[in-house]
């Protein structure tokens, strides 16, 4: 399946489908799932960041998944930045400055496939 037609709407993609996904749009680099540990959601490591997901592909679970201060708190510590993809998130920029963190939100295209199932 190539990566623009990953998230065509028509169902969500699986955790290491969505994982190669956003790991290659945000890097330019192919996913390697002997990286990632779907536990941490970590994902793979770029020269500069280590790039974690938090995501499930099941409609329920993705409404109460989001970067919250227990999830960021246990992301490892150092001064490597952390790129993050979830659904949502709950802290501010200062927060997230602090502990080095970027957020990306996932594709809008899993919450139009969201909007169908639920309608």
């Amino acid at each position: 399946m190539q990566q623009e037609s990953l998230l065509d709407g028509s169902h969500l993609p699986s955790w290491d489908k969505m994982a190669s996904y956003v790991f290659f749009t945000a890097t330019g680099q192919e996913f390697d799932p002997a990286m990632a540990d779907r536990n941490t959601g970590f994902i793979g490591r770029t020269a500069s960041r280590d790039v974690f997901l938090f995501y499930e592909p099941d409609v329920d679970m993705l409404k109460s998944l989001a970067l919250s201060l227990p999830v960021a708190r246990a992301l490892p510590s150092g001064n490597r930045r952390k790129l993050v993809f979830a659904p949502a998130k709950y802290l501010d920029r200062e927060f997230l400055h602090k502990y080095r963190i970027d957020f990306q939100q996932l594709p809008f295209q899993i919450y139009e496939a969201m909007n169908r199932w639920e309608a």
